[in-house]
């Protein structure tokens, strides 16, 4: 009966309703479906209400306490006490044979910051031999991921190191208490943070509960991290860099469009570093123009005698030094003097004898000037004398 109902009801719908109000109807239906459940669900959680209290009163694990951690550092002399871990006990190292001080990583692009870690390492204890161990490619790439440079070469980079003396390949990811037994290890050398991976927070965890995690310190601004994000950073940079040296497209991995666009880059930079080199040259250039212009023009317009007593009084100090001097403003041949000449239409002279003839000349003709100056000076006042005594005998 209950399904006859509901057919009546569909059918009656779809013959008096739209589509769009159908559709309506069945979201209005979900939303009365999820609040039931929502309902059932707080009903639920009401009856396990009991259960929920009893896992909240559960006591929590607390760390070790502050007199814990300074009974550790009273059992440790003063110089030890920097490599114990925060929360753990450290053993003290044996006294009748070298200390045997393991240091584990992927050591990809061997870096300044291995380099300090493993000298932290050789120099922590008196008569220390360092172990390095390697993991393979295949596990690195399993739990953290690719890596520039393959096992073997990480391998090699850690044997030319100096402060290593040996190196254990293929090293497990987890160091365990077998491995420490088989290669006579009395400590693993990392910094206190945790170090989450394969499962665990972290994963020296059971090394340190032994008493035989030393302690380094990391070194800060670098890191294989950091390189790879730098050559991400400047990708177009170094495909540039590289094609300059003779690298192919193929062996770089990169498209034919790629390559153009690098090519156009390349092609304005060197536009800008050019016009940045030139810039200055062409700024002198162009004073030295405009200054060889400005000469002959005022030399050609107002004539040698005119530019030389304008000189004299100030008008230019640029042209009256150089008159004093008897030399033009720019003594050498250049293309600004050359361009100025064939614009003023003006003959350059050869040498600075030309200059200094001309020179002479001007002063030659400055001093006549001076002279019939004073002359025609003496000849007005002599006549206006003339004139005055004149005009007083006329009066008596």
């Amino acid at each position: 009966m209950s399904g006859s109902k509901k057919e009546n009801s569909l059918k009656s719908r779809l013959s008096s309703s739209s589509l769009s109000n159908l559709f309506n109807l069945n979201k209005k239906r979900n939303r009365e479906d999820e609040s039931d459940s929502e309902s059932t669900n707080t009903t639920d959680q009401e009856g396990n209400s009991e259960q929920n209290e009893v896992s909240v009163k559960k006591p929590r694990i607390s760390g070790p306490t502050e007199e814990q951690e300074q009974k550790w550092d009273a059992e440790l002399p003063e110089e030890l006490r920097k490599y114990r871990p925060r929360g753990y006990k450290f053993n003290l190292p044996p006294k009748n044979r070298p200390v045997r001080i393991y240091a584990d990583g992927v050591f990809d692009l061997f870096h300044l910051g291995h380099m300090k870690q493993l000298e932290q390492c050789k120099k922590a204890l008196p008569n220390v031999v360092l172990i390095c161990g390697v993991p393979s490619d295949k596990v690195t790439h399993r739990l953290k991921g690719l890596t520039v440079l393959t096992d073997k070469q990480r391998c090699e980079s850690l044997k030319h190191c100096r402060w290593v003396d040996e190196v254990v390949p293929d090293a497990p990811w987890c160091v365990t208490p077998e491995f420490l037994a088989e290669h006579k290890i009395d400590y693993v050398a990392h910094d206190d943070l945790p170090y989450g991976s394969a499962g665990s927070d972290d994963i020296y965890a059971p090394i340190k509960k032994m008493g035989k995690f030393l302690t380094t310190q990391r070194t800060d601004g670098i890191s294989t991290s950091d390189i790879i994000t730098r050559i991400i950073r400047d990708y177009d940079k170094y495909l540039m860099r590289n094609f300059a040296r003779g690298a192919t497209r193929k062996e770089l991995n990169v498209s034919w469009l790629k390559k153009n666009e690098l090519d156009f880059k390349k092609h304005v930079n060197d536009f800008r570093s050019y016009f940045k080199k030139n810039q200055h040259n062409l700024n002198n250039v162009s004073k030295d123009l405009y200054f060889e212009v400005r000469e002959i023009l005022l030399r050609k317009t107002l004539g040698k005698k005119l530019y030389s007593k304008l000189a004299g009084q100030g008008l230019n100090r640029d042209i009256k030094d150089a008159s004093q001097r008897g030399q033009r403003l720019i003594r050498e041949r250049s293309p600004a003097s050359e361009f100025a000449s064939s614009f003023t239409g003006e003959k350059l002279e050869q040498n600075a004898s030309t200059d200094d003839h001309d020179s002479e000349e001007d002063q030659n003709d400055d001093e006549e000037s001076y002279s019939d100056d004073s002359s025609s000076t003496k000849t007005s006042e002599s006549k206006r004398a003339n004139r005055s005594a004149v005009s007083v005998h006329n009066k008596r």
